[in-house]
């Protein structure tokens, strides 16, 4: 019988009614009319309908009764209260109970054919009308419709109907009613038994499969026709893991029994063997082409592919509140980065469910949108840390080439600082750190910005370092200057190496080269990305102390040289090219004589030494005949190039490349390497002890010569 609308019905007898009756006159409207009884004003009860349709004060209708102690009371009327699961729902409630009562069948039925299977389960749960609907014999076409609305979904099998098959596959109870019942934490459909139920319900009902098979009967028991499922295991990390589990049916195996037992021959008992092999074969998930495993991997697949739509919407929704607190930038650098974990598989984002509609105003938003930005904030200034750490490198690299090959022609008779000095400088941190990552200083830029950085630079660190240096000394002599450092009697010494040397020499001395415990972050950084240039580290002076003794022999020298102790320099007293012997270690049994020059008293080790200056007389000869041959430790004061430790080699590189001619000195030739007349003495206003590298040659400044032997022989 089809199905009618009561609404539509009803919609029609009112009109009936309207057109049959017809108006009532006043006096009928006069004699049904009751007078009503006063009330107070200001009152704000509401006129109430009788059941006749007229209206009555609501003062009339209620009623009184005595008390026990002889008062009236009103009686009140009850509220209904809201159930807990709905009042948090927000729109209108009852309306699929409306569709229910009030839409004819064929339009529910033709609504429901576009929905699926899952979508049908959801609403058998939620009115018994609509189950009533869906559960009668006349909506199978419906539940068909659903079926066939999923994409690639198994067929049904033929002894389910399509609501168990749904229920099945979709169901969230524990299932059949005899078990729990409880909703959730359901293991894969048991499709031999077909049964779906939680761990607990599935290990406390059906028996293991080895115990149920030891039961059965020989002819059938290895035959592989015994109902058999898995259930799964679970991994945990902290605590102990379930192990998997095959279990048996108890009142399947029965029922496979009995029907053995009403067997009577051996061929019945093979042909039903076979038989019920091939029953199992269709229902076992065991092999993947089976029924109850493509059920399986197809939910599976579904749900996967569920969550996943869920999550990108999700995920896009978030993404656009970011974008409105100007963070969606930094969270699509993540979402593409190596670390994308850290936005995708973060507590607020990785969810499989729709973001509130009203953002806004949720509080679990509010939340949610802190932890975000909190998260987004600090990835920013790490990722623009670490890209300016990347660009700060590159620039360091450039100024490192640059610095070096301003080296090669720098002047090194004033102190001149290591590659950490000047890059670590305030104004190179600031060119460095202070300019944006993403502004791109070219190779040229950066060499103009360092030819016009580096003499400031120069000038604020030699300052401060010859201060230092004035500071050590004028604990011992509080009259000293800077302008003292340059005398020839000004010796410093080194508590490390014990060696001494003379302005600047200290500053490219190793033992004054190292890392203070006072350097800043972009020290340690430059260093920490430079250990293979910056092995010597900045200058640190914190090792030197001035050396009287060393002083005082150095005294010596220069008076036998018959220079000014109190005005001659270093330069000078190189100038003079001053031989000298240590009568001590030359006056030991079985050693031959010790000769030097001046630096070489600096750098000789004797204790107690004794030393006699430019008295050899005729045998000047045969002892200079005896010196090595050094190289290199002597600069143009024009060009800084290197031009050898010989008057000859200097007198070359200065006609060469300078163009400078000399007049013939009218002191003697003490080598035959010097040019006629010419000694590095009457040239010294064009040459410069390179005292950089002086550090190298410090064990080769001294020389011996056998006794006994002239050039001569």
């Amino acid at each position: 019988m089809t199905r009618r609308s009561s609404r539509i019905s009803q919609q029609k007898s009112n009109t009936a009614r309207t057109i049959s009756h017809a108006s009532p006159t006043a006096a009928t409207l006069h004699a049904n009319t009751q007078p009503l009884t006063s009330r107070p004003m200001g009152s704000t009860r509401k006129r109430l309908r009788t059941s006749d349709g007229d209206d009555e004060d609501e003062d009339n209708v209620s009623e009184y009764r005595d008390n026990d102690n002889g008062g009236q009371s009103r009686r009140k009327k009850k509220k209904t209260k809201m159930p807990a699961e709905f009042r948090k729902v927000r729109g209108k409630r009852g309306l699929l109970e409306r569709l229910a009562k009030d839409v004819p069948l064929d339009i529910i039925f033709e609504i429901f054919c576009y929905l699926d299977s899952s979508d049908l389960i959801n609403l058998s749960l939620t009115t018994r009308d609509l189950r009533s609907i869906l559960m009668s014999k006349a909506s199978d076409f419906v539940w068909r419709s659903a079926r066939l609305n999923l994409d690639d979904l198994p067929p049904l099998p033929k002894d389910l109907s399509e609501f168990q098959y749904a229920d099945f596959i979709f169901g969230i109870h524990c299932h059949p009613p005899q078990l729990c019942s409880r909703k959730g934490d359901l293991i894969p459909t048991l499709w031999s038994f077909r049964t779906r139920c939680c761990r607990t319900c599935a290990v406390d009902t059906f028996p293991y499969f080895l115990t149920l098979k030891r039961a059965q009967p020989l002819d059938y028991r290895d035959a592989n026709i015994l109902p058999h499922e898995v259930i799964p295991g679970i991994y945990r990390k902290d605590r102990k893991s379930i192990a998997v589990r095959h279990i048996g049916h108890t009142a399947l195996t029965q029922q496979l029994r009995e029907q053995y037992d009403a067997l009577k021959t051996e061929e019945e008992i093979d042909v039903w063997i076979s038989r019920k092999w091939e029953e199992q074969e269709a229902l076992r998930e065991v092999r993947p082409h089976k029924h109850g495993r493509l059920c399986n991997e197809w939910y599976s697949n579904m749900v996967q592919d569920r969550d996943d739509k869920l999550f990108e919407e999700r995920k896009d929704a978030i993404l656009q509140k970011l974008d409105e607190l100007g963070l969606r930038e930094e969270a699509e650098i993540i979402i593409n980065s190596e670390e994308s974990y850290l936005f995708l598989e973060h507590d607020a984002v990785n969810q499989s469910k729709k973001l509130t509609v009203q953002v806004s105003f949720d509080p679990a938003w509010n939340k949610m949108k802190s932890d975000l930005a909190v998260m987004l904030s600090e990835h920013k200034e790490l990722r623009i840390a670490g890209e300016h750490k990347i660009v700060a490198v590159r620039r360091y690299e450039t100024l490192v080439e640059l610095y070096h090959q301003a080296l090669k022609d720098s002047d090194f008779r004033e102190p001149y600082p290591l590659v950490l000095d000047v890059l670590t400088d305030q104004d190179f941190k600031k060119l460095i750190w202070n300019t944006s990552c993403y502004d791109v200083l070219s190779r040229a830029f950066l060499s103009s910005q360092y030819s016009q950085l580096l003499p400031a630079v120069l000038q604020r660190w030699r300052s401060a370092k010859i201060l230092e240096l004035v500071g050590i000394v004028q604990r011992k002599i509080p009259g000293f200057t800077s302008s003292d450092l340059y005398l020839a009697v000004t010796v410093f010494g080194c508590k490390g190496c014990k060696i001494k040397m003379h302005f600047p020499e200290m500053f490219y001395h190793e033992c004054c080269q190292g890392f203070s415990a006072n350097d800043d972050l972009r020290a340690e950084f430059f260093r920490s990305n430079y250990l293979w240039d910056l092995c010597k580290g900045s200058c640190n002076l914190s090792k030197l102390f001035f050396d009287r003794s060393g002083s005082e022999t150095v005294k010596l020298v220069v008076e036998a040289c018959g220079l000014d102790p109190k005005t001659a320099s270093s330069q000078d007293l190189y100038a003079t090219e001053p031989l000298i012997e240590c009568l001590t270690c030359s006056g030991r049994a079985g050693s031959d004589r010790l000769f030097m020059g001046f630096r070489g008293v600096l750098k000789h080790r004797c204790n107690n030494g004794r030393y006699t200056v430019n008295s050899f007389g005729e045998e000047t000869k045969d002892i200079l005949s005896c010196e090595p041959s050094l190289h290199g430790y002597l600069k143009c004061a024009h060009c800084h190039r290197e031009i050898g430790n010989k008057a000859t080699g200097v007198r070359q590189h200065l006609e060469n490349w300078h163009g400078l001619t000399f007049e013939n000195s009218s002191e003697p030739d003490i080598t035959e390497e010097s040019p006629p007349g010419q000694t590095l003495k009457s040239m010294q206003d064009h040459w410069y002890w390179n005292t950089r590298e002086c550090e190298y040659l410090k064990y080769e400044f001294s020389f011996r010569k056998r006794r006994g032997i002239t050039s001569d022989a």
